[in-house]
């Protein structure tokens, strides 16, 4: 039989026995563990966790950064929070003080209703000096709303005919605004005058001219009184807290062709002077005042 061949350790003496036939060849060095494993540990085994630190954990995501983190890294975020934050604490404070509010006027037991106000008990003194022998009323405007009560009304006054075919015909205008949620002082006040609107008569027509007219202030008139005064028109506006009352008195000559032909333009003015009147304008005033207040 051939027979295994004898290996001979160290200087020609027989190898021990179950003593392996390379232990005599150098080793290569074993290669360095990989990061994250024990060296220690088996091949192939997972590598133990880490417990006592967050190292090699990835980075959170720039969504899942604090609010704070955020905002540092946005300085114009700070002033528009800051932007915020002041209007915030305006708005409370102007709510708690009641800035912006405004209580509705004192109308003082003013009202409109559904009638017509100019009559010639509303009016007097006035309707009782222009000498008319016949009152005439136009039907009223009426509006009432939310915000404001609304009339306007006219009264006219024919004088007695004298019998030279002339007649004399007097407008009284009236109008009155319950101001029943904002104030109408500032508009009145800073106006300093009330010009009343020609009343519309059919069949005459005004003529415009520079007529002086000037403006006085009655006392013990509600809260403010304009008289606007001129030679051919007399015009009163009261304020009474969230009421104003307008009035106004102009007047015409009309020629009557029963007594045939218009004479001369020159006999008589189309226009009636009234300055003749303005002292009954306050007392008419009054009275129209108080009939609306009771």
């Amino acid at each position: 039989m051939i027979g295994e061949p004898e290996m001979e350790g160290d200087e020609g003496a027989p190898a021990a026995p179950g003593a392996s036939p390379f232990a005599d060849r150098p080793r290569s060095p074993l290669p360095a563990p990989l990061p994250g494993t024990d060296p220690g540990s088996a091949p192939g085994t997972a590598p133990r966790a880490e417990v006592l630190s967050g190292a090699g954990r990835p980075p959170r995501p720039a969504r899942l950064k604090p609010l704070l983190l955020r905002l540092r890294d946005r300085p114009w975020a700070w002033a528009a929070c800051a932007v915020v934050m002041t209007s915030a604490v305006w708005a409370g404070a102007l709510a708690g003080t009641g800035y912006g509010r405004t209580s509705a006027p004192d109308l003082h037991g003013y009202h409109v209703g559904d009638g017509n106000p100019c009559t010639y008990l509303n009016l007097r003194p006035l309707t009782d000096h222009l000498g008319a022998r016949a009152f005439g009323q136009m039907p009223p405007t009426i509006a009432h709303s939310d915000a404001l009560d609304h009339v306007e009304c006219r009264l006219t006054a024919d004088s007695e005919d004298d019998g030279d075919g002339w007649t004399s015909t007097y407008t009284v205008a009236v109008t009155v605004d319950l101001h029943k949620k904002t104030d109408p002082s500032t508009e009145f006040d800073a106006d300093g005058e009330v010009v009343g609107q020609h009343p519309h008569i059919p069949g005459t027509m005004f003529l415009v001219v520079d007529i002086p007219e000037r403006t006085t202030h009655p006392r013990g008139l509600g809260d403010r009184a304009n008289l606007v005064s001129s030679q051919f028109r007399q015009s009163l506006g009261v304020r009474h807290g969230g009421a104003v009352f307008t009035l106004t008195l102009t007047g015409t000559n009309e020629w009557d062709p029963a007594h045939g032909a218009e004479p001369d333009s020159d006999s008589r003015p189309p226009v009636i002077d009234t300055t003749g009147q303005t002292k009954d304008l306050v007392p008419a005033m009054r009275t129209l005042m108080a009939a609306l207040s009771s």
